[in-house]
């Protein structure tokens, strides 16, 4: 007799036999999981150490700059009151130095008036006035017409 599969099924392979792991290959991959965990956690440890230093030093800058900044500001504004004063004392002293160029023409033409004045006898000046480069004198004169030309004879 013959048997026929109409099944289909297939032939049962040899099962392949288990190896069996034994107690010192368990404890070896106890200990480079643990291993790894560890060197982990030393990483993690050790970056949020450096970065915490990092931040602690960065804080400490700001703080530097900031009061180096409201010192400078104050300087700044020092430095503009300073500069308001001095270019008030410089116009004072422009001012005063135009006074003293100016006035010793003025100075010399009254000396040089009051000699002549003193040498001439009977001479009064009432009064003496300067428009631009035009003196004028008003005054009085006793005696004869002389004494207007020996004043006008020593200017």
């Amino acid at each position: 007799m013959i048997k026929i599969n109409l099944l289909g099924r297939t032939k049962v392979k040899a099962a392949k036999p288990k190896t069996i792991r034994g107690p010192s290959n368990t404890l070896i991959s106890m200990i480079m999981a643990i291993s790894v965990i560890l060197v982990a956690v030393g990483v993690v440890f050790f970056w949020h150490r450096v970065a915490s230093g990092q931040d602690a030093d960065l804080t400490r800058q700001i703080t530097r700059a900031k009061k180096e900044k409201i010192r400078q500001e104050g300087l700044l504004k020092e430095n503009e009151v300073f500069e308001k004063r001095r270019k008030l004392l410089e116009a004072r002293i422009d001012v005063i130095e135009s006074l003293k160029k100016n006035q010793s023409g003025p100075v010399r033409i009254l000396d040089l008036l009051s000699d002549c004045v003193q040498r001439t006898d009977g001479l009064w000046l009432r009064e003496l006035g300067q428009k631009e480069n035009l003196f004028t004198v008003n005054g009085w004169a006793t005696g004869t017409p002389n004494v207007i030309a020996d004043f006008i004879t020593n200017l």
